[in-house]
């Protein structure tokens, strides 16, 4: 991976509720990390006791701690966590304090289950979740709760904007690791407004899929010099809007998981993905892996400790 612009997974965290709709994030981020030689963290977050029923009686918040601890390891040992993964309790607000262990653990990857509690419908992610994801620095794997593994098919969204494909690299780069030796690669476009100064509707659709083609075979062929083992990238170029056409593609084409890309705005209020990254997280039925750039990364990471600090 020495000439690739994405940073290697060596620490990974995994977020439970330690209820049946986290065991597919809790499972596949295992397996994950056995593949990857990573580091795997999983946390559990415990609502505080308040100072009024610490004073009323005292050693409570004691003693919650300690049951969560007991309820994680037991729910560790089910699952095949136990010696393998570091287990944390943290009390505070879930979403908050997941994005806290995240940086200060300095994580690579966080691993969420798609689904909360409250009777959510399917493909939507439970609220704690949604806020990880669009909050959290680094590079997220949103994991439907019904995954045992292993991934067989993995796909690519890719952006064709510039050069870099950060997304594609990741893709490949995972690829040549689980041993798959071919990946589908999905590029969706829309026709610009204005289009009728120059063209008709058909002719800009034509040219815009024939110049996305090749932008996508150009960054296929940079981004697999960075990758020892060869994977092959079937190219594929669809017009309509992304946040529909790539839920559809993940779907006809059976993904365990699709890789996107993502562009996050900061700001002292919210990091959040941008919108199309969450519209395709939220629609699509795969799991999916959010890859933020490590410029992006080490920005909004700083940006945290800050704050924390």
């Amino acid at each position: 991976m020495s000439d690739t612009h994405i940073k290697p997974i060596r620490r990974i965290l995994v977020g439970t509720g330690l209820t049946q709709e986290s065991v597919g994030a809790v499972l596949l981020s295992r397996w994950l990390a056995e593949k990857l030689g990573a580091e795997l963290h999983a946390v559990h977050v415990i609502v505080p006791i308040s100072p009024a029923a610490e004073q009323a009686m005292p050693g409570m918040a004691e003693q919650h701690e300690k049951q969560a601890l007991e309820e994680l390891d037991k729910f560790a040992q089910t699952h095949g966590l136990r010696d393998f993964a570091k287990l944390h309790v943290a009390r505070g607000q879930p979403d908050a304090e997941i994005i806290k262990l995240s940086t200060e653990l300095d994580t690579d990857l966080l691993v969420m289950g798609r689904y909360g509690r409250g009777g959510l419908k399917h493909g939507m992610l439970g609220a704690v979740a949604d806020r990880v994801v669009r909050r959290n620095p680094t590079s997220v794997l949103v994991v439907q709760p019904e995954f045992r593994g292993p991934i067989r098919k993995l796909g690519v969204a890719s952006a064709c904007e510039d050069e870099l494909n950060l997304e594609l690299e990741r893709a490949l780069d995972l690829a040549g690791v689980l041993g798959i030796e071919r990946i589908p690669m999905i590029k969706a476009y829309d026709v610009p407004a204005g289009y009728h100064m120059l063209s008709t509707y058909e002719e800009a659709a034509a040219k815009l899929a024939e110049v996305h083609e090749r932008i996508a075979r150009q960054q296929v062929e940079r981004a697999s010099a960075g990758i020892s083992r060869a994977v092959q990238v079937d190219i594929e170029t669809r017009l309509g809007s992304p946040a529909k056409i790539l839920p559809e593609f993940a779907e006809e084409s059976e993904l365990d998981l699709l890789v996107i890309g993502t562009h996050s705005r900061t700001g002292m209020a919210e990091l959040v993905l941008d919108n199309l990254s969450e519209q395709i997280v939220k629609q699509a039925t795969c799991n999916i892996w959010a890859e933020k750039s490590p410029v992006e990364t080490q920005t909004l990471r700083g940006l945290f400790k800050s704050l924390l600090s």
